[in-house]
């Protein structure tokens, strides 16, 4: 079994994953860094969200191995793969691993984990 991660928030997607299923979002994107045990902030500077995520769920990558691939710089839009974040420095550091897919994402709704916030 390989594991892979999404961060997300906001009340749809939240109740989305309490469905047990990430729709597609052509393209959905993941991440193989573990983020459960990072706050919300974290995961936003490593994957260089533009907005901070409040959960993550982990997923066991075997159901989408025929349909992942390492996104373009840019939002899949630059033509340079980008495995590792760094094309949106203004949303953070960057530094994590990332991959995309156009397959729903089976989840286990007790693999949500609620990101905890940073001290500031």
């Amino acid at each position: 079994m390989g594991t892979g991660y999404r961060a997300t928030g906001g009340k749809a997607n939240i109740q989305e994953l309490d469905t047990g299923v990430i729709a597609p979002r052509n393209p959905t994107y993941i991440t193989f860094d573990e983020i459960k045990d990072r706050s919300s902030q974290e995961v936003q500077n490593l994957l260089q969200l533009p907005h901070e995520p409040s959960h993550a769920v982990e997923f066991d990558t075997k159901q989408i191995l025929d349909d992942i691939r390492i996104p373009d710089g840019k939002w899949d839009t630059n033509g340079i793969p980008e495995p590792i974040t760094n094309t949106f420095d203004k949303w953070g550091k960057g530094g994590g691993t990332q991959a995309i897919t156009n397959k729903p994402i089976t989840i286990e709704t007790n693999s949500v984990i609620l990101l905890k916030k940073s001290e500031k």
